[in-house]
């Protein structure tokens, strides 16, 4: 039999590289995780004997609520099917494994897109340009920019020769750097021109270290199952570090 099978995919991105992973992960499923999300705010002063500072720096806390979810995938397949076709198991652990990344990928992007940052414009330099200033960070290393597939040729046309490719930014869905930050193509991104700007540190995904594998076999009909299970929430925990271009 030949050695192929379908999967239907959101996305080949790699997710580590656009979130951070904590597996310090303790509730369970169900339970609820506050997320703590910090801003700092005030300045320094120049000041002359005598006078003292007119402000101070305040840090300002809020929590936010997420239940924790397990994140399962299930595959079964009998007997006769992996006699005729050897592959077929590894095939779907495969797909299993990719349905599971797909997910965790659109909670990603559904956590970017509750940034108070967003910027009307087109995906042009000049557009790139203002996002990135809006977004308004003293250090830029580190950022990343995600676009849909459909917005891909446009996108190509409007840059030109501002869109270069860097080896050291080699990975899955890699298309090219504009202004020093790398951009990926992802289905994962629904709107058309849309593009999402972010830094790793701005989405985290809090989950346990282990993933949970269970089989079972209904050995009456020669029927196997297997469970794929991961418990963790995603969240964005710093609003600072993500920006939605819009068209």
């Amino acid at each position: 039999m030949e050695d192929a099978f379908n999967s239907v995919l959101t996305t080949a991105l790699n997710l580590q590289n656009f979130v951070t992973v904590d597996n310090s992960l303790t509730e369970a499923a169900g339970m609820v995780k506050n997320i703590a999300k910090r801003s700092v705010t005030g300045s320094a002063e120049d000041l002359t004997m005598g006078q003292g500072n007119t402000g101070a720096v305040e840090v300002t806390f809020s929590s936010t609520p997420y239940t924790v979810g397990t994140t399962q995938a299930r595959f079964s397949y009998y007997d006769e099917e992996a006699l005729a076709d050897p592959k077929v198991v590894d095939a779907g652990i495969k797909g299993m494994a990719e349905i599971m990344v797909n997910d965790f990928v659109a909670k990603a992007v559904a956590e970017w897109e509750k940034t108070s940052h967003t910027t009307t414009g087109t995906l042009d330099f000049a557009g790139i340009v203002d996002a990135l200033a809006a977004l308004n960070l003293e250090n830029e290393d580190g950022l990343f920019m995600l676009i849909n597939p459909a917005s891909l040729a446009s996108f190509r046309k409007a840059l030109k020769d501002e869109l270069k490719y860097v080896e050291a930014f080699a990975r899955t869905g890699y298309i090219g750097s504009v202004c020093g930050i790398p951009v990926y193509i992802s289905k994962a991104i629904s709107g058309t021109n849309e593009a999402i700007i972010a830094h790793k540190d701005a989405v985290r995904v809090f989950t346990k270290k282990a993933s949970e594998i269970e089989t079972e076999r209904e050995g009456n009909i020669r029927k196997n199952t297997i469970y794929s299970r991961k418990v963790a929430v995603v969240a964005l925990v710093d609003d600072t570090k993500v920006i939605v271009v819009n068209p």
